[in-house]
């Protein structure tokens, strides 16, 4: 579903800029942890940029510590992406080591 040529990816990853909707988060972020637990999808995950978009869209930020679960999910998908040899695949566009 992330691999071309479907690569859903980049469309999730749009769905997250700005500041949507907690329902909407909550539902893509729970897409994004169950297809990150998957190796094969974590490398189009980090290319389409998921972590900056989960840190952008105001998941981790003070006023939503009421969404609990949401950010559980969010930390979930940024450790699956983050997970392997170190690499921290799509952090700003950056591979961090």
């Amino acid at each position: 579903m992330v691999n071309p040529p479907i690569s859903l990816a980049p469309d999730l990853a749009k769905i997250l800029e700005g500041n949507p909707d907690f329902k909407v988060k909550h539902g893509v972020i729970g897409l994004l942890k169950n297809l990150a637990q998957s190796t094969n999808n974590r490398a189009p995950l980090g290319q389409a940029g998921i972590i900056a978009r989960l840190a952008d869209c105001g998941i981790f930020e003070d006023k939503s510590d009421m969404m609990e679960i949401i950010q559980v999910s969010a930390i979930g998908v940024a450790k699956h992406l983050c997970n392997g040899n170190g690499l921290c695949l799509g952090f700003r566009g950056y591979e961090y080591y």
